[in-house]
């Protein structure tokens, strides 16, 4: 009989109980495809790969036994991705986590395991996939509407031009109590209505270059603020604006920049008719810089010295958050599509232009979203000028 002593699973090494080994290996053996941890059925971090060291800017000291929730929190006001993975079998879904270095979006995907249940977790960095893809759709969506914006410039402009002056002679020749004058002002509604998408489409299809003078984003922003006075009240929404101190001014279109801010805040004011909290906060952060492609600019340094630059560079960030109901997982990927609008009567070109708007400023913008629990866009701005011819190679051809 074999007397040796057996170990029971549950009185492993400091008391917690003993992992799925097999689960363990097989997650590890991913390689540094991807980051990789695993959380013990209290929450807590048990082991990761260096991809996730990597990726959440962590040394492994740092991560040992810390809280999984306090390593993986994404830029969402009170989501908790482990959390709810905690409370199915199998998870995926994408994030964009704040870390130490900066915001990273990433597939998140969770499977639990054993019983007590472990959590193996699995982290995608997303952000050069996601930057090329964008890229590629984008100069997609550019060269089919340029194309089309001259025709209809003229096919649609010169009549709904000749419509408007007509409806106006109208207009001027019934009596104000006249019924008649009600279905000219629809007329002329529709008018104005049309005249906007068209503008926008070629807005969106020929972007003109921004005009970069030193400005501070906070300017921007209460500008905005100004301009929607009237729609905050009406909507009971409480505004906050949180701007950290001692930043330098960036190097941008106010013009265009308030543009952007504006489309953003009347999509946070609408996503909240019945009231809510709009929160702007302002910090400088560091991000990983375009690789290539139209964010970089012709004059932009690759080397200094003879070295490589760092790929992390610095930004200014504008956070809007809002309390509102939250984009549905099926429509988050969609929101930059142009003429795609989840609003009645909306062009569904206003987040597509300010995506373009972001890119010609060297910047880029991003959404992370929760139904229920409300939207977080995030605006990037660099804090060096780039002006200049953007860049262009082989591999963007």
């Amino acid at each position: 009989m074999d007397r040796r002593k057996v170990v029971p699973a549950r009185t492993a090494r400091r008391g917690r109980p003993a992992p799925p080994h097999k689960a363990i290996s097989e997650a590890l053996l991913e390689g540094d495809s991807c980051g990789v941890m695993l959380l013990d059925p209290s929450g807590r971090v048990a082991r990761l790969n260096r991809e996730a060291l990597r990726l959440l800017s962590l040394t492994p000291a740092s991560a040992r036994g810390a809280r999984g929730s306090d390593l993986l929190r994404t830029v969402v006001a009170g989501d908790d991705p482990l959390a709810e993975a905690f409370r199915v079998a199998a998870m995926e879904r994408e994030a964009v986590l704040g870390t130490r270095a900066g915001e990273v979006p990433v597939l998140l995907r969770a499977r639990r395991v054993g019983r007590p249940g472990w959590l193996v977790v699995t982290l995608r960095d997303l952000s050069q996939a996601r930057r090329m893809h964008q890229e590629l759709r984008r100069n997609e969506r550019l060269a089919t509407l340029g194309q089309l914006s001259a025709g209809i410039a003229h096919e649609i402009r010169n009549p709904l031009a000749g419509i408007g002056t007509s409806a106006q002679v109208l207009l001027r020749r019934f009596e104000p109590r006249d019924d008649r004058t009600r279905f000219v002002r629809v007329i002329l509604d529709e008018v104005e209505r049309l005249d906007r998408i068209v503008t926008s489409l070629l807005q969106y299809a020929r972007p003109r270059e921004p005009e970069l003078r030193s400005g501070t984003l906070r300017g921007c922003i209460e500008r905005v603020i100004q301009l929607v006075a009237e729609a905050i009240e009406k909507a009971q929404v409480e505004v906050e604006i949180d701007v950290a101190p001692r930043l330098d001014p960036v190097y941008i279109d106010s013009d265009l920049v308030t543009q952007v801010l504006l489309n953003v805040t009347l999509n946070a004011i609408q996503a909240m008719p019945g009231g809510g909290k709009l929160r702007y906060q302002v910090r400088q952060v560091r991000r990983r810089g375009p690789p290539r492609g139209t964010g970089r600019r012709a004059s932009d340094p690759a080397r200094v010295r003879g070295r490589m630059l760092s790929p992390w560079l610095r930004y200014q960030q504008v956070s809007v958050l809002d309390t509102g109901a939250g984009i549905p997982r099926g429509v988050l990927g969609k929101l930059f599509d142009p003429f795609f609008s989840t609003k009645p009567g909306g062009t569904g070109l206003g987040l597509s232009i300010s995506q373009t708007i972001m890119q010609e400023h060297g910047g880029s913008i991003a959404i992370a979203s929760r139904e229920r629990h409300g939207t977080t866009v995030l605006l990037n701005f660099p804090v060096e000028k780039r002006h200049g011819e953007r860049r262009r190679t082989d591999a963007d051809a």
